[in-house]
């Protein structure tokens, strides 16, 4: 038993780090995936009333440093931040000047399912729940 336990020891060193790296490449995709083009809201219902139509002129950038862009044809856009968790599944939008509709977006959304170029999205309000849905251009 004292022979083994060396080599049960640099095995759980090694295995924690390895698992770390894998978490750090998965996140590296991630970010890639999410900041590389432009995003629309292919769907938006706010307590199951479809308001999609209010966000059709919009594009959405998200950048690597937090910051991000709802650009509107012919308008300067509006910044704001944002912000990814992949532990808790979820992620922040805040665009601190916007006005309706764009101020919807604000708030924590509950990743519900994603792929590389769609995230689907649920935030609770205190009027029930609204639902995002982002497609990448």
């Amino acid at each position: 038993m004292k022979q083994l336990l060396p080599f049960i020891l640099i095995l759980l060193v090694v295995g924690s780090g390895c698992k770390k790296f894998i978490e750090e490449q998965q996140e590296k995709v991630l970010m890639n995936a999410i900041t590389n083009g432009t995003w629309y809201i292919e769907e938006y219902r706010e307590n199951n009333t479809d308001i999609t139509s209010s966000f059709s002129d919009y594009e959405f950038q998200f950048n690597k440093d937090g910051t991000l862009q709802g650009k509107r044809t012919g308008l300067a856009p509006d910044n704001g931040t944002w912000q990814a968790s992949m532990q808790n599944a979820s992620f922040t939008a805040q665009f601190p000047s916007a006005i309706d509709p764009l101020k919807k977006v604000n708030g924590l959304w509950k990743i519900t399912d994603s792929y590389m170029n769609y995230v689907e999205a649920e935030m609770k309000v205190s009027e029930g729940k609204n639902f995002l849905h982002l497609r990448k251009k």
